[in-house]
């Protein structure tokens, strides 16, 4: 049957008002003259959109009216459906309807395409197509443009959010596009109390619609030569366009000291007790010494019966200058502070649902926990725990956290015994990302692993 739209646009031609001269007229424009065989064809239905072409944003939503009109001479249905590429887009708030014969009706039409890289920008064609219930093959389509615009979803995701080193240290992230356009980036270290600088490797990127680019960062840490105590330096990595908005990502760097406190009341303890030596042996030992010789020689003498004369020589110089007994000194014990070591849990559970996953220590081994790191890159809503076998360690309230990464310090490391599982338990109540399905939701644990004590 053919369709009653337009050339250009697509949209369907509204029936002419008929006037009063000839009665004829409505029902010869209610006809259609089949050409391939000269027959007389009844269209019961004309539609057209009120609006030739639209605009919109990817994850917005707008609104379109569709004219119907019964053109025929009785009462009929019709079922309207969305058509064409663009359907998965488009709802249709009145999908059945019922006109009396010459009557005409507006129905609502709404599309929103989905704020997805495989959302490609550009003009397209918004079809919804009216079906006729006493007669489907009369059906019609109505068409208008659709001009997608292009939008930004950038993002950075660091792979080491947090990490440990006395001057340089190597962070590895990605540049994730998520929108429909091409992403060419530079990139640049923000540090506002100028600790930190360093250099990328590449300094810019450009990016593809639904792909990710690999960037290295050389950091190094200005000054704070001599430190008794760690320091935790924040920073921000930013990736900009001109005439786009800035993707950032966040990392940590901590500091180990240079001069352990340990190793400085080692140090104090053992310039003391070599302090204490030296005035012993000045002040007590030395003398007495000389004091001791002294009485020798004179006992001597007497025994001797001989005069002492100005010739004797000094007694303290008839000592030998390597007369002094050994120092007792301090032993140190070397202590084995193990290997660093890190782990990562991810956890991927459905909305509304629970999972947990876990890693065991070595059976040779005691992990002793210094650093714990939630990652929540999507912004999902739930709680999560971190658990020592079935005991309860560390528990987060997902919603309420300030960044994607959140940084637990320990100063006192927490041990787990060989066999011990570390277990991320997540409960999943929304997605962060309209298209999700469900949380990803991971914990970087940092600590050291050193043998087993039997």
């Amino acid at each position: 049957m053919p369709r009653m739209v337009g050339p250009r646009t697509g949209r369907a031609t509204p029936p002419p008002v008929p006037d009063s001269r000839s009665a004829l007229h409505l029902a010869v424009d209610a006809r259609t003259v089949d050409q391939r065989g000269g027959s007389v064809i009844r269209v019961s239905v004309q539609v057209w959109f009120a609006q030739e072409e639209i605009s919109i944003r990817p994850g917005e939503s707008t609104s379109l009216s569709l004219a119907v009109e019964n053109v025929g001479d009785r009462t009929e249905s019709y079922t309207i459906i969305p058509a064409g590429l663009t359907a998965a887009w488009t709802t249709v708030t009145r999908p059945n309807i019922t006109l009396f014969a010459g009557s005409r009706d507006v129905v609502e039409v709404t599309i929103r395409p989905p704020a997805i890289h495989t959302t490609t920008a550009g003009s397209t064609a918004l079809a919804v197509r009216v079906i006729p219930q006493a007669s489907p093959d009369d059906a019609v389509i109505a068409e208008t443009i659709a001009s997608v615009q292009s939008f930004d979803d950038r993002r950075i995701t660091t792979l080491q959010p947090v990490q440990r080193g006395r001057r340089r240290v190597t962070f590895e992230f990605m540049v994730e596009n998520h929108g429909n356009n091409l992403a060419s980036c530079r990139l640049h270290l923000i540090d506002a109390s100028n600790r930190v600088d360093g250099s990328f490797d590449p300094p810019a990127v450009g990016v593809a619609p639904g792909s990710a680019s690999l960037v290295r960062l050389n950091l190094r840490a200005h000054h704070g030569y001599l430190r008794r105590s760690e320091r935790q330096l924040d920073f921000e990595i930013e990736a900009t366009e001109q005439d786009h908005a800035p993707a950032t990502g966040r990392a940590t760097l901590i500091q180990s000291p240079t001069v352990s406190a340990r190793a400085a009341w080692r140090t104090l303890a053992l310039a003391a007790t070599i302090v204490a030596i030296v005035f012993a042996w000045t002040g007590v030992v030395r003398p007495e010494l000389r004091d001791a010789a002294a009485r020798a020689v004179d006992d001597r003498i007497e025994e001797l019966g001989a005069v002492p004369t100005d010739t004797t020589p000094d007694v303290a110089e008839t000592l030998p200058p390597d007369e002094t007994p050994d120092a007792p000194g301090t032993a140190i014990v070397a202590v084995d502070e193990g290997e660093p070591t890190s782990y990562r849990i991810v956890v991927d559970v459905g909305i509304t649902q629970e999972r947990s996953e876990s890693i065991s220590v070595p059976p040779d081994s005691q992990f002793l926990l210094t650093d714990v790191v939630l990652q929540n890159p999507n912004g999902d809503l739930g709680t999560a725990q971190l658990l020592r076998n079935a005991d309860i360690l560390y528990e987060w309230d997902l919603g309420s956290m300030n960044s994607a990464n959140e940084f637990q310090p320990r100063i006192s490391p927490l041990p787990f015994e060989p066999g011990d599982n570390v277990v991320l338990a997540v409960d999943c109540e929304v997605a962060g990302q309209t298209t999700g399905t469900g949380c990803e939701i991971a914990a970087l644990l940092g600590g050291r692993l050193v043998p087993a004590q039997g």
